[in-house]
């Protein structure tokens, strides 16, 4: 393409030009030159897309949302009926002896700086008198010695002439999710409504942008903060489109389009389109989404993108079908690193019952995550089996369950966890708790009041992927999630195979249910059986 040729060649000819003997001042033209170039490239790049924008559109139809599972879930939770007594005449039969492989140690992870410190442990010293403690004797101090001031040696900066530019805070603070980030410098953006016609007012916004020198130490802050704080694409366009709607006073029509520009110059190939007098924020996705309208331009959907939980139901819109030079990006909804947002540290006593004896573990979580994820769009299963949980609830579950499970074996250990799964949540489906389908990650299922089949299920193979360290697969049945784990005895009971290898069935949403008890209603059906990226 035109711009690696001349970045290229603008390599080439530094390179001959630092391996001769240049002067100061001449090396300093020459870089000038060179930035007047590339700036020169920048402008006319922006310009020729201008002229696009102002011409190709043309009009399509959306396409509605998918639906991942139209089968509809069990309104309520069954209940697995207990274990029938061995007859009298076959007592005597030779039974398999049981599962006796104990789990491994359970590592207590570091304490989080954002929890309170553990009590010490003060050794017992019952019979033991501590020796009598002499009071501190008051020293007064010695008057330290006058100490002449030391005058200013002058600064190289002191004449204004040669003073470096100061980036100095303009009040552009963006709160993100439980803390607040400041952006240092001068910013301009445009703030004029958009008006009709809106394929030259888009055209127009995007030239204003392009033309300010100010946007590109922006977007330099925005993805440093980004990196920062952890956030995958859908986490940084977010923060963008947090950012649009302060500098543009909750217009949302231009915190789009100033979302749509930060990206593209980001090198996603993000699109906008437009519909009467709204403007839509189209994001390409190398994941699925679900129930969210999308656009299907030259094979790669274009997702119209909400980070409020708004849904956007498109019908005809209008956008283009060009990109940008150099925006190739899609969009990537995996969850592999957890946010690092604003402490808002939350504690739950969770109570249930696991062999007639009550049990309650306390558990410490991070609110912001919940409310990071609240409007998450739906997308493969597999992301959520495997995303990291916070370091505060892998501690304090950890803490929690270590006694209880050491020295139990493998499988009164993963008892135990599907008893906990079971019973320690109300159930409801989404439909009935929140009126939309959501997939919940451990934290939420935490915070909120219910939580169906697949939360538990994404809950059960993260404490026992992280307590227990032992494989764990994903069950995606048509109307149910369940799992699936991988034992170092011959468990009796349902399972399924992958790999070759042998994966019993342990349903998290099936009340008194042990490993290796299949629902009846799917015993007889073959799961989508999802590998879960291994993270230890």
């Amino acid at each position: 393409m035109a711009s690696s040729t001349m970045r290229t060649g603008c390599l080439i000819i530094l390179a001959l030009l630092l391996a001769m003997p240049l002067s100061a001042d001449e090396f300093e033209d020459f870089a000038k030159s060179e930035m007047g170039s590339f700036t020169q490239f920048r402008d006319e790049r922006d310009a020729e897309f201008v002229s696009f924008l102002k011409a190709q559109w043309a009009e399509f139809d959306a396409s509605r949302g998918v639906v991942r599972d139209s089968v509809p879930k069990p309104s309520a939770m069954p209940v697995a009926k207990p274990p029938e007594p061995v007859p009298a005449e076959e007592e005597g039969v030779e039974t398999p002896p049981e599962p006796a492989t104990p789990v491994g140690e359970i590592v207590l992870p570091a304490l989080p700086p954002s929890l309170p410190p553990e009590p010490e442990v003060v050794p017992d010293g019952e019979g033991i008198s501590p020796e009598p403690i002499e009071p501190p004797v008051a020293v007064e101090p010695a008057p330290l010695p006058e100490v002449p001031p030391v005058p200013e040696e002058p600064s190289p900066f002191d004449d204004p002439s040669g003073m470096e530019t100061e980036m100095v805070p303009v009040g552009l603070s963006i709160a993100f999710f439980g803390a607040n980030h400041l952006f240092h410098g001068e910013f301009s953006f445009p703030h004029t409504p958009l008006a009709k016609p809106l394929k030259p007012a888009i055209a127009s916004y995007w030239e204003a942008m392009s033309q300010s020198s100010k946007f590109e130490a922006f977007l330099s802050q925005a993805r440093e903060k980004s990196e920062d704080l952890g956030l995958n694409d859908w986490g940084y366009h977010n923060f963008l489109f947090t950012c649009g709607m302060a500098v543009h006073d909750g217009d949302r029509n231009l915190a789009n389009l100033f979302t749509w520009f930060m990206s593209v110059k980001s090198g996603y190939d993000a699109r906008v389109g437009y519909s009467d007098n709204r403007v839509y924020l189209l994001l390409p996705s190398r994941n699925t989404l679900y129930s969210v309208s999308y656009l299907t331009l030259q094979g790669t959907r274009y997702y119209a993108m909400t980070f409020d939980g708004s849904r956007e139901k498109l019908g005809r819109l209008y956008t283009y079908k060009g990109k940008y030079p150099q925006s190739e990006r899609l969009m990537d909804y995996r969850i592999l690193k957890v946010p690092a947002l604003g402490p808002e540290i939350t504690e739950k006593e969770l109570s249930f019952e696991y062999g007639g004896v009550p049990q309650a573990l306390k558990v410490s979580y991070n609110k912001s995550l919940v409310d990071y994820y609240r409007y998450y769009p739906q997308t493969n299963i597999k992301i959520y089996f495997d995303a990291l949980a916070s370091d505060e609830l892998n501690y304090s579950m950890v803490k929690e369950l270590k006694e209880r499970l050491e020295g139990k074996s493998e499988k009164e250990a993963v008892d135990y966890l599907l008893g906990f799964s079971q019973k320690a949540f109300a159930y409801k489906t989404d439909d009935d708790q929140l009126g939309r389908e959501k997939y919940m990650l451990p934290e939420e299922t935490l915070w909120y009041p219910y939580s169906d089949c697949e939360d538990r299920s994404f809950l059960f193979a993260y404490l026992v992927r992280r307590v227990l360290k032992l494989d764990v697969v994903g069950l995606n049945y048509p109307g149910h999630v369940a799992t699936a784990v991988r034992f170092s005895d011959n468990v009796a009971g349902d399972y399924v195979v992958m790999n070759n290898r042998k994966y019993i069935v342990c349903d998290p949403t099936y009340i008194n249910a042990s490993a290796g008890m299949a629902m009846p209603k799917y015993k007889r059906r073959s799961p989508n059986v999802v590998k879960i990226r291994n993270w230890q």
